[in-house]
């Protein structure tokens, strides 16, 4: 996030400088991208070149936003509280444990996106190693790009100025999407420890109670009370951070998914297109193909995780002993209850919720769109 110049705690000029070249490497790449499908008369290449252009409008947008959105720092703000109001050693090893799966998934996610931008950096060094036939270099020069690319001149005569702009753009979108994916998956990940802990807490509760325990107790002496209405607040904190935390991506995942679905097909459609030419033009279509299911799983997967665990209070709740209770530790729990009934969500523009369950209708979505583009071949 420091580098993409989107991390909120860096003076506000270091952002800027920053954020406006990696920006404007973003973004600037989808002029070319889009003359090249203008003037291009092959179909496969139009088809490669908007799928980049697709991958760029996702990118530039997601770290644009970000950059701009006044929510990250409470975010972040509410993450340092919540580390500081814990009270155990317990609970701590809890939220850790979140903490370092959440850093487990960045940092895998990080790795690979790396590698399907070393592939793309090394792409023209390959194919010019490759390259048997002197007299048809021009010919081929624009292959040799990461990108399918038009700027108005000789290819030939300002190649390396034009695969420099290229690179740059690859590097721009690698950093641009690790620094925002990864801080979603951080956020999830608090909120789900904060979820377990609550659970854990409200378990624990009447444990050390019997049969003989006195349902009306005196408020001062009622210490499960007391640890019920921290838990009650906790709760309903956790709760605004899960709303914050939708409300802060639910316009990006909006984007990125329709785009996603839209790009996983036409992707599709050109990866068996050039099945029958061979292992070097089949291999950038599946590599932009895994890359950008993966891109779109993370999304799904991590608002999954705060669907499960945003009802472990309420389960946490049934398997304790709030029989050995008082009642006003009981209506406590009752409270707490009636608001895990409808657990926290992540959605895409506040239409369709982010799940395991609809990722797959989004896969069946792709589906029936490259059915309906390989009937058009």
């Amino acid at each position: 996030m420091t580098i993409s110049g989107i991390w909120p705690y860096s003076r506000l000029g270091v952002r800027y400088i920053r954020f406006i070249p990696t920006f404007i490497f973003c973004s600037s790449i989808l002029i070319p991208q889009l003359l090249y499908v203008i003037v291009s008369k092959d179909i496969t290449n139009i088809i490669e070149s908007v799928t980049a252009a697709m991958i760029s409008i996702i990118f530039s947008y997601k770290v644009a936003s970000i950059m701009f959105n006044k929510n990250i720092k409470s975010c972040l703000k509410t993450i340092e509280e919540d580390w500081l109001s814990l009270n155990t050693d317990t609970e701590k090893s809890i939220l850790q444990r979140h903490t370092e799966y959440g850093q487990y998934l960045t940092t895998s996610y990080a790795v690979f996106m790396h590698m399907t931008q070393v592939f793309y950096l090394v792409k023209p060094v390959v194919l010019t190693l490759l390259e048997t036939d002197v007299a048809n270099s021009t010919k081929t020069s624009i292959s040799k790009l990461p990108f399918r690319v038009e700027y108005g001149v000789d290819i030939d005569r300002y190649f390396y100025p034009i695969t420099i702009h290229c690179y740059l753009a690859v590097f721009a979108h690698v950093f641009s999407t690790i620094a925002v994916d990864s801080l979603y998956c951080t956020l999830i990940q608090h909120a789900c420890g904060m979820f377990s802990i609550i659970g854990h807490v409200l378990e624990e509760i009447g444990k050390n109670n019997d049969a003989n325990f006195r349902l009306t107790l005196n408020k001062r002496e009622d210490s499960d009370y007391k640890t019920a209405l921290s838990c009650l607040r906790k709760h309903l904190q956790t709760i605004e951070f899960a709303e914050l935390i939708e409300s802060t991506f639910t316009k990006i995942f909006l984007i990125s998914v329709n785009l996603n679905m839209i790009g996983g097909s036409i992707t599709g459609i050109q990866m068996v297109m050039n099945l029958n030419k061979g292992v070097r033009d089949a291999a950038a279509p599946m590599a932009i193909y895994i890359a950008q299911l993966v891109h779109i799983f993370l999304q799904f997967w991590q608002a999954q995780f705060l669907l499960d665990y945003s009802i472990i209070p309420c389960e946490s709740i049934c398997r304790g002993n709030w029989y050995y209770t008082s009642k006003r530790c009981q209506r406590l729990f009752l409270l707490i209850m009636t608001r895990t009934i409808t657990p926290c969500r992540i959605t895409a523009g506040k239409i369709v919720t982010l799940s395991i369950e609809s990722f797959g209708a989004v896969l069946k979505t792709m589906m029936s769109y490259f059915t309906v583009l390989r009937s058009f071949q």
